[in-house]
């Protein structure tokens, strides 16, 4: 099975809206191609060009590596926590000694029991966005 390298247009579009800023990413995007002002294309994945970023037709695609760059690695005493379970993954908060946790997301992608988790973090205060950061 092959498993989602990264997020959709949908999610990205959803980070932007609760306040990321989209610019820091890896290499790749979502473009979509365009005759004057009229898509010729569904979404696309394509290698990043500054030239387009500007663009209504184009967005980051975070990999899992850029969406954990975001996460920090503790909040509080609970620690960054990422699960595999047998269908599905975890991603989590945990104090290591009582093992309580402050929050818990699952996915059967990992990418997106991440992603689940990052928009958590952002929506609570503890990632920073827009004049925040």
């Amino acid at each position: 099975m092959k498993s989602k390298q990264v997020l959709s247009v949908e999610q990205m579009k959803h980070l932007q809206e609760i306040g990321l800023e989209l610019r820091n990413t890896s290499m790749l995007l979502w473009y979509k191609q365009m005759l004057g002002k009229i898509p010729i294309s569904d979404w696309e994945l394509s290698v990043w060009r500054e030239s387009l970023f500007s663009e209504d037709h184009v967005y980051p695609a975070y990999t899992l590596q850029d969406i954990l760059d975001k996460l920090p690695c503790f909040i509080g005493n609970e620690v960054l926590t990422i699960q595999k379970l047998a269908d599905s993954y975890t991603c989590l908060y945990m104090e290591p000694y009582s093992r309580s946790m402050i929050n818990i997301t699952e996915s059967k992608e990992l990418i997106d029991a991440v992603y689940d988790m990052l928009c958590w973090c952002i929506e609570n205060g503890y990632v920073k966005v827009g004049k925040e950061e």
